[in-house]
């Protein structure tokens, strides 16, 4: 060039240094792409409406990422591969040297900038219950709706399934690679597998926003059941739980002695979902220790298997993903007044539409169809008949389309909420003793080895009223209905 060539500035050189050969010139593009992009989703996805979707985050998170990762590749890449003849490809473009090394840091330096800002949105956005609940939605869509009913419904996902601090968040994401694998290749667990291996410790999680050494005291429980027969009949069972917890006087009582601040429940489980305990050992706060085992299993030795301390999780292992029964969901809609009591044999017959085989596809039609079959026996079905079963076809739809999946094998009970009789009878069945023939509920055995319970169940809860249709108790309390 000659000497009457303007001299070129930095940026300039740096252009034509992206210019110097093809794939260099390909990656500059797909960076400038990856971040113009990435911007641009970035305040569309601001505006919300259409452009808020979880598609749109997966454009920030996983393309515009990708995109830009390839493109800062090829940049070196091609000039490594032109090195030999890169002065002979920039003498007719400057008339000043090209200093490579100091075009480098400059670009990795702006390269950088740009991951960060887009980096830093996308952090943002995978931590969104959005994200959690949506992007995946093939595969999260029933812990999404269960969770959207649960008392949880307001805290964020990361709070719960994330531990606090950098650690945590990468641990949850190299998970999350490991598991968007599985989506991709479609070899994940159906059901997904619960509990979940290295799920966050509850004292990180759970202990956050709740006490577990607070004294709770007891509640009054109240809960309306309804029958099978052709009134819908109801009884109601009132009890009083011992919740308890820490005293101000230091002693622990009542169900959450569990987790007593000073002692510690410890148990073996033979299975994954922890629900057959053979062995289990109670360190009491003196540092004394008792060891209570099924038939057969030596109190002496430890089976094998992951020994496990108690927390929140090992009780309420459904609290912000809890699926219904069937009964239970038709009773709690009776109480609330969503079905209708007099049309006859209603919850026989709603229970008959939800348990009966369908599809995701087909079931809102095939539930339709099974009760307009069921009462059009009855006579027909009239007008006045009509405007109570078409809200109640509804309602029982809706209670079979957010508890079953079965392309995804969740059928009813498959996720069992261990915060009930079925949960507390893995250690309170009566079979489990210790060396000296204590069972968990505390007095001896008898003579023909049939344990002695004693209304120890009392120590959880003590029952007012059962299967009674108008307990009288609920007069003294006020709560007539």
């Amino acid at each position: 060039m000659s000497e009457s060539a303007p001299r070129l500035g930095t940026l300039s050189r740096i252009h034509r240094l992206l210019r110097s050969n093809w794939i260099t010139s390909l990656g500059a593009a797909l960076m400038t792409l990856a971040v113009l992009g990435g911007v641009t989703t970035v305040l569309m996805h601001s505006m919300g409406g259409v452009w808020a979707g979880p598609y749109v985050g997966l454009v920030l998170t996983l393309v515009a990422p990708a995109v830009f990762v390839l493109g800062m590749v090829l940049v070196p890449l091609g000039l490594a591969i032109y090195r030999r003849h890169l002065n002979e490809r920039l003498a007719a473009m400057a008339d000043r040297p090209v200093y490579l090394a100091r075009a480098v840091v400059v670009l990795t330096a702006v390269n950088f900038a740009a991951v960060g800002t887009v980096g830093y949105t996308g952090v943002h956005y995978m931590s969104s219950v959005e994200f959690c609940g949506k992007a995946c939605h093939s595969v999260m869509e029933p812990e999404y709706v269960s969770f959207q009913r649960s008392a949880h419904s307001r805290v964020e996902c990361v709070k719960c399934h994330v531990a606090p601090g950098a650690e945590g968040f990468i641990a949850a994401k190299l998970n999350g690679t490991k598991q968007l694998l599985g989506v991709i290749l479609d070899n994940y667990h159906r059901p997904i597998k619960t509990p979940i291996e290295g799920l966050v410790s509850a004292h990180e999680t759970c202990e956050q926003c709740h006490w577990p050494e607070k004294y709770l005291g007891t509640k009054l429980k109240v809960k309306p059941h309804f029958r099978t027969d052709e009134k819908v009949s109801g009884y109601t069972n009132v009890l009083l739980m011992r919740t308890g917890g820490t005293r101000p006087d230091g002693a622990s009582v009542g169900i959450h002695w569990h987790v007593h601040p000073e002692a510690r429940v410890q148990y073996v489980a033979t299975d994954k979902e922890r629900t057959q305990i053979p062995w289990f050992r109670v360190v009491k706060p003196d540092g004394t220790k008792e060891v209570f085992t099924t038939p057969g299993v030596p109190a002496d030795k430890q089976p094998e298997g992951e020994l496990r301390t108690m927390d929140c999780n090992d009780c309420h292992n459904r609290s912000a993903h809890a699926f219904e029964l069937p009964g239970d969901a038709l009773d709690v809609a009776f109480t609330a007044g969503l079905l209708p009591r007099d049309l006859p044999f209603m919850k026989q017959r709603a229970l008959a539409a939800l348990e009966a085989p369908w599809t995701r596809e087909n079931a809102p039609e095939g539930i339709r169809k099974h009760l307009q079959e069921a009462y059009a026996k009855d006579g027909g079905i009239d007008e006045l008949k009509r405007r109570k079963l078409e809200p109640a076809i509804e309602e029982v739809t809706k209670i079979w389309m957010r508890n079953v999946w079965p392309e995804r094998k969740l059928m009813w009970n498959s996720y069992p909420d261990l915060a009930t009789h079925f949960g507390c009878f893995r250690c309170h069945d009566g079979n489990h003793t210790s060396p000296d023939g204590r069972t968990v509920f505390g007095p001896k055995r008898t003579n023909d080895g049939v344990p002695i319970r004693d209304g120890s169940c009392d120590r959880c809860h003590t029952v007012l009223s059962e299967n009674e249709e108008d307990p009288a108790i609920l007069d003294a309390f006020g709560l007539k209905r």
